[in-house]
C-alpha cells in the first residue's frame, strides 16, 4: 500500500477510536446523571394482625425514616408467610406487585414516578409529594398512615394499567 492509502487507514482507525471513546464517555455520564437520585424501595408486608402494609424507602427523600401505609380491612395474599417482598424501582419494570398492578412508572430520572393499584387505592410517589387516592399527603418521615377502605377510588375512575 501506498503511503497515502496507509495515513488514510490510519486516519479512518483513529476517527473510530476517538468516536468510540467520545460515546462510551458520554452515554456514562448520562447513566451516572439518571442514577443519581436513587430508586424508591417498596417493601410490601403484612403486620402480625394480617393487616396489609407498603412500606415507601428513599435515602435522601425520606432520609431512612420510611413512610409506611396499612390497609385495615384488606387480606393479604397467602404468600407473605415468612418474609416481605421487596421491589426496587431503579429500571423500567411493569411487573404486577402481590397488592396490586403497576399503574404508572417513569424512572428516566430517578427516583421517577411510581404509581401503583394497591388494594384499589391509587398510590403514586413522585420526589415533591405522596398522593394517596389523589390527595396530596405530602413526605413526612417516619410516619405510619391508614389507608381506609371507605375511600377507594371507583373502579371506573382508576387508570387501567397498559398492556404489553
Amino acid at each position: 500500500m501506498n503511503d497515502d492509502g496507509t495515513r488514510a487507514v490510519r486516519t479512518v482507525i483513529g476517527l473510530f477510536v476517538g468516536t468510540l471513546f467520545f460515546y462510551i464517555s458520554v452515554y456514562g455520564g448520562c447513566m451516572a446523571y439518571r442514577r443519581q437520585g436513587g430508586p424508591w424501595v417498596i417493601t410490601q408486608d403484612k403486620l402480625p394482625d394480617g393487616t396489609p402494609i407498603v412500606r415507601i424507602e428513599h435515602h435522601r427523600i425520606l432520609s431512612n425514616a420510611p413512610v409506611t401505609l396499612r390497609f385495615p380491612g384488606e387480606v393479604a395474599p397467602a404468600r407473605f408467610t415468612n418474609h416481605p417482598l421487596l421491589r426496587i424501582y431503579s429500571q423500567p419494570n411493569t411487573n404486577a406487585m402481590p397488592y396490586g398492578p403497576v399503574v404508572f412508572l417513569d424512572t428516566t430520572f430517578l427516583p421517577g414516578n411510581v404509581t401503583l393499584d394497591v388494594f384499589g387505592h391509587l398510590v403514586e410517589m413522585i420526589p415533591r409529594t405522596l398522593f394517596i387516592d389523589g390527595k396530596d399527603v405530602g413526605w413526612n418521615p417516619g410516619t405510619n398512615i391508614t389507608v381506609s377502605p371507605d375511600y377507594k377510588l371507583p373502579v371506573e375512575v382508576r387508570p387501567k394499567p397498559k398492556k404489553r
